[in-house]
Parts: structure tokens; C-alpha cells; sequence
């Protein structure tokens, strides 16, 4: 990972192998910029007169061996209109600046992003964003291909230094360093469990690397099948039938907070690969149903980026984990399962079995009176058609808590947005037969999905995320290759630290 660092100066004293400077719409430059041509002479204004850089948001342009300057390399990075910048904004020409240097030669840059003025935002704010893009957008999942830079003799980026006004701001600076480098490892992580081809990851190998986060305050149970058919979980038992693959039941505990204080739950949908079983999917991208555990990859995420930054808050964390393939032993349309909670289920279509996983887990995590669960699932297509890629849906039972992850939502651009659960909507999964039904018909999936699983949190303060649009991204965007997004990290990881 590369390394990220802050400090104070003037672009013409730095000795790094670039100097990255923003240019804003109308090619005007700023305090930096202004500092580096008054040092410079001629340079930059001959290079600002060609026309080649406009100052439109992402545009690069570089000049190479600029006289009375240190640096082999500056580099103007378009911010477009300064009155329009969010922190996202700095995100991306983070992502962007790290990428284009990236592979070129350079070993170490200086980055004078956070000058840019971003309404309402601290430095220490702008400073986490830059961070944040550099060390997101630079991902890679390579882990099955050759080495493509070592061979083609490309120099990869080491060493990111993110530069600020005045060596005052030095203390708070560095802390949002500190907080960008939990979180993006938490973020990271969890774009690593979902990009792991489904041989890999399997319901053992998350149960593996949920053993992996040691730590004094982190107490991790990984039940087997047979530890599962002892508690009683036949939600997830059922799902299981039809998969060789043992399923796991994961328990942690973080004590980052007092003893007495309630946790807050976060419970994951671990589904390491889903063939919809008897109602069998179709062929089509069915290869991109690893990423059904993108849920389970979240909290164990957020899991690894709350004890990095030894966040106080106490968290439980419970994730339900199988494959759902079909064979002679699948679990079929028709059948009628009795859940951990007592709650019966009658199964009319065998694709819908996240709500039937997360049913036990969530009536677990019930069971141990946290002050609230937070709950991640891809759990409906009806959430990619209402929302696309742009949001995942929230509902839950608590408007308080709702306008909360929305806010920390928009602030990290780890979105979510809000969906009603009349009660009307309940109708809809009522069963002739059972106490419910496991899908309600085509209207209102994503909300009926929700109300399947409101049955299982008693009356606690609960949020529902669903993240089907926003677990992976097949085209990438400036801040995630392409794959999974490790979407709800950053998201969840802003509301804690806020709650805390």
C-alpha cells in the first residue's frame, strides 16, 4: 500500500519526482499554482496561453523539466468550478492524480489538493478525502495475474505526500491520515472477500478470515454445521442443502467502549455463491454471484477498520454464510421452514434465500439486546432497478437513526437513500399456509424483501441496507476498479464515529 504523509512548503522547494498542483475552470490557478509561476518565470504562463489545459474537473496535463524547481515533473489537475467542489471532488482528483502517476516513472508525489476550497469542510476533512481517493482508487485485485508492471519494467507510485498550508494544521492533519488509512484498509478488504472467485471463498473461508482480525478486544465464534443444526438455525441449514460446502455461522464481539454499553449490531448476508438453487438463475452473469457476500464482506470490513482506529464503541457482528446451488438435497419451492426464531417460512421461490438467512441472524443478534442493528444484504434486483449503482436502500424501523446513515451517507459519497415500509406493504408476504411467505410478488420487491426481515428484530431500532446496486461496479468508477466496491464501509464507519 502505498505510503501517505503531510507536511508544509512551496511546490518549487519540493524534491519529489512530481508536483501535483490544481487548476480550476478558467485556467486560474491558486495560492500554490501562483507561488510555483512566481518562482518559475515564464513556464507556467507560456503553458497556460497554449490552450492545452482548461481547468475542466480531471483534465492532466503535465510539464516535464520546468527550470527553478526541484521536481523532474508538475502536474496541473483540473478542478472545474471551485464553487461547486464537495469532498468527493477531492476524492476522485486524488483517485485520478495517483493513477495517472502511477506506473509513469514516479516514485513519490506532492499533492497540493487540499488548498481547494470545499463548503463546510475542515482541512482535516479535504485531507481524509485526498487520502482516501489516493489509497481507494489505487486498488487493484491482481492476486490471479502475472505482475503486468514488473514485466513491462513500469515504476509503481511508493510514496504520496499530501500537502497543506501551514505547519500549524500538522496534528490534525496527520489524525485524518491515521482515519483514511483504517478506514480504505477496511474498505479494502472487504473489495478483497468479494472479488475471491467463489472456489476460494467459501462459507469456511470467510469464518477464516473473520479468526484473522485478532486483536485484545475482539473475541471471534465460528460455528460449523454441526454447532448450526445445535443452535438451531434451519433457516440457513435449509438454503444449505443443496451445497457440499459446509455452512458458518459467525459471531464477533468488539469491546472498544465501557462494559455496560449495548453494541451495535452489524449483521452480514453471506451467500459465497448463489445459483438461486431449484429457481435457478440464468446463465448470464451468473459468474458475478460471488459477489452475494458482499454483505458479510462489509461487516467484517467495518470490523477491521473499527479496531485499526480503536474506535469506542462495542459492536456484535453476525454473519450467515452458505452457497445456494441445487441437487437431489436443494431445499424446493413449496417447502415450509421453520426459523431460528419459530417464525415458519413458506418457500415459494428458492432465489429469495438471503431474507431466509438473515432471518436467523438477525433474530440472533436480536437475542442479545443490542442498542441497534445495521444489517447489509445484495439482497433484491428490485433495488438495482429502483436505484441503479448510484444508492443502496435504506429502511428499518427507526426514522432517527435512517436520517443518520443517510447524512453520513452523503458526507462519505457512500450513499444510501430512504424507501417506505407502510404497513400495507406487509400484506404482501402474508402466506396461506405459513406465518409468511419468502417473496411478495413482483411490486415493491426491495420494501416486501425489507418487511420479511423486520419480522426478526423485535422491536429494536433497526436499519436495513440493501446493497445489490452498490456491492460491485463491472465498469469501475475513479475511486473503485472494477469489481466490488466494498460499498456500506465507509458509510457505516462515518455513523459510528459520529455515535461515538
Amino acid at each position: 500500500m502505498v505510503e501517505i504523509s503531510v507536511k508544509a512548503g512551496d511546490p518549487n522547494k519540493q524534491r519529489d519526482d512530481a508536483v501535483v498542483l490544481p487548476l480550476l475552470a478558467g485556467r486560474k490557478l491558486t495560492n500554490a499554482g501562483k507561488a510555483l509561476q512566481e518562482a518559475t518565470g515564464k513556464a507556467i504562463p507560456q503553458y497556460l496561453r497554449k490552450f492545452d489545459h482548461l481547468g475542466k474537473f480531471g483534465e492532466i496535463g503535465l510539464l516535464y523539466e520546468v527550470e527553478q524547481v526541484f521536481t523532474q515533473r508538475v502536474v496541473f489537475i483540473g478542478g472545474g468550478d471551485e464553487k461547486k467542489l464537495t469532498l468527493h471532488h477531492l476524492r476522485r482528483l486524488g483517485a485520478l492524480a495517483a493513477r495517472k502517476l502511477d506506473g509513469s516513472g514516479a516514485r513519490d508525489i506532492s499533492l497540493y489538493l487540499p488548498e481547494l476550497n470545499v463548503r463546510g469542510a475542515s482541512l482535516a476533512d479535504k485531507v481524509q478525502a485526498v487520502a482516501e481517493g489516493v489509497w481507494l482508487g489505487l486498488y487493484r485485485f491482481e492476486k490471479y495475474q502475472a505482475k503486468k508492471d514488473e514485466q513491462e519494467g513500469k515504476r509503481e507510485l511508493r510514496a504520496v505526500t499530501i500537502m497543506i498550508p501551514s505547519r500549524r494544521h500538522l496534528a490534525e492533519a496527520e489524525a485524518a491520515v491515521r482515519t483514511a488509512r483504517s478506514v480504505c484498509d477496511g474498505v479494502n478488504f472487504a473489495r478483497d472477500l468479494g472479488n475471491e472467485p467463489g472456489n476460494v471463498c467459501t462459507p469456511a473461508f470467510l469464518g477464516e478470515q473473520a479468526l484473522s482480525l485478532k486483536h485484545a478486544k475482539l473475541k471471534v465464534t465460528v460455528m460449523d454445521k454441526s454447532a448450526i443444526e445445535k443452535a438451531g438455525f434451519k433457516g440457513l441449514l435449509a438454503v444449505n442443502q443443496g451445497s457440499d460446502k459446509e455452512p458458518r455461522f459467525i459471531v464477533l464481539r468488539y469491546q472498544g467502549g465501557a462494559k455496560d454499553d449495548k453494541p451495535v449490531a452489524l449483521v452480514g448476508k453471506g451467500l459465497t455463491f448463489d445459483a438461486g438453487g431449484i429457481s435457478i438463475k440464468p446463465a448470464a452473469q451468473m459468474d458475478e454471484m460471488k459477489f452475494d457476500m458482499c454483505g458479510a464482506a462489509a461487516v467484517l470490513g467495518i470490523f477491521k477498520a473499527a479496531i485499526a482506529l480503536e474506535l469506542p464503541v462495542n459492536l456484535l457482528g453476525v454473519i450467515a454464510s452458505t452457497e445456494n446451488l441445487l441437487g437431489g438435497s436443494a431445499y424446493k419451492p413449496g417447502d415450509i421452514i421453520t426459523s431460528y426464531k419459530g417464525v415458519t417460512i413458506e418457500v415459494l421461490n428458492t432465489d429469495a434465500e438471503g431474507r431466509i438467512i438473515l432471518a436467523d441472524a438477525l433474530a440472533y443478534a436480536a437475542e442479545q439486546q443490542p442498542a441497534e442493528i445495521i444489517d447489509f444484504a445484495t439482497l433484491t434486483g428490485a433495488c438495482v432497478i429502483a436505484l441503479g449503482g448510484e444508492a443502496s436502500g435504506l429502511m428499518g424501523s427507526d426514522e432517527a437513526m435512517l436520517r443518520k446513515l443517510q447524512t453520513s451517507g452523503d458526507h462519505t459519497r457512500d450513499r444510501a437513500w430512504p424507501l417506505p415500509m407502510y404497513e400495507e406493504y406487509q400484506e404482501q408476504i402474508k402466506s396461506s399456509i405459513a406465518d409468511i411467505k419468502n417473496v411478495g410478488g413482483r411490486e415493491a420487491g426491495t420494501i416486501t424483501a425489507a418487511c420479511f426481515l423486520s419480522r426478526f428484530v423485535d422491536e429494536l431500532p433497526w436499519a436495513h441496507l440493501d446493497i445489490a446496486g452498490t456491492a460491485w461496479n463491472m465498469k469501475g468508477s475513479d475511486i473503485a476498479a472494477k469489481g466490488a466496491t466494498g460499498a456500506g464501509v465507509r458509510l457505516v464507519m462515518d455513523y459510528l464515529q459520529r455515535r461515538a
